[in-house]
């Protein structure tokens, strides 16, 4: 879902961000990594709490962000309790008047649960649980649009109906694992010069995404993602 969302904001006159929590090498907060997303830089100024309201008022005005994206949100919240607090009053503060934002976050069902011992917060964010993908036409308009804008010289025969199937079930209809599958299979093919995804790579997609680091995530129903949103 959040590599649609991607996608949309790309032609989109209302701009997101995106935020991961995962990807945070060099230890940043939350917070930090808004403001790296935004432009704003994680100086000295904002780290020692100075007031970057005003500009972060104007970036969202000026560029009309209407929206933030946070991906693995479990990072944040399942944190120490003090840095649970500054992470949900974050969370609080991007969607109330101060910004407006319309807040998106994306992570496993401990995060719901953090967001649910705070009675305001769990009034905001509605939570969702997310299920996996079936082979219909949004999930083919998905695929056929991503590949699409991969650097491939030739087409995938995108009539193919077997090769969606076949892309689906392979990545037992999780999001992540269709977008793995994609990219793995369109790197193979260019290796090999065929320059377009075809049964050869679903086939042994297994092996490729091994070749790349790569790994499929398993579906578990008890383990679904959830998103909440404000």
């Amino acid at each position: 879902m959040i590599d649609k969302m991607k996608m949309d904001n790309q032609t989109s006159e209302n701009k997101m961000i995106f935020v991961t929590m995962h990807q945070s090498p060099n230890g940043y907060s939350l917070r930090d990594l808004i403001l790296s997303e935004m432009g704003l830089g994680v100086g000295r100024r904002a780290r020692q709490g100075d007031n970057i309201t005003p500009e972060m008022q104007y970036k969202i005005r000026t560029e009309n962000i209407r929206g933030i994206v946070i991906d693995e949100v479990h990072d944040a919240l399942t944190l120490t309790e003090v840095q649970q607090r500054i992470n949900l009053s974050l969370l609080k503060n991007l969607s109330g008047s101060t910004y407006g934002l319309s807040v998106f976050a994306f992570g496993i069902p401990d995060a719901a649960k953090v967001l649910r011992r705070d009675l305001q917060l769990e009034r905001r964010y509605p939570v969702v649980s997310l299920s996996g993908w079936d082979n219909g036409p949004e999930f083919r308009s998905f695929v056929a649009t991503y590949i699409h804008h991969l650097p491939l010289k030739k087409p995938t025969n995108f009539k193919d109906q077997v090769l969606f199937l076949k892309i689906m079930e392979k990545g037992d209809g999780l999001m992540d694992n269709v977008v793995k599958i994609i990219q793995a299979s369109a790197m193979a093919s260019i290796l090999d010069g065929s320059e377009h995804i075809n049964h050869r790579h679903l086939d042994n997609i297994e092996e490729i995404m091994a070749n790349f680091n790569y790994a499929l995530s398993i579906s578990d129903p008890e383990a679904a993602d959830e998103a909440g949103a404000a």
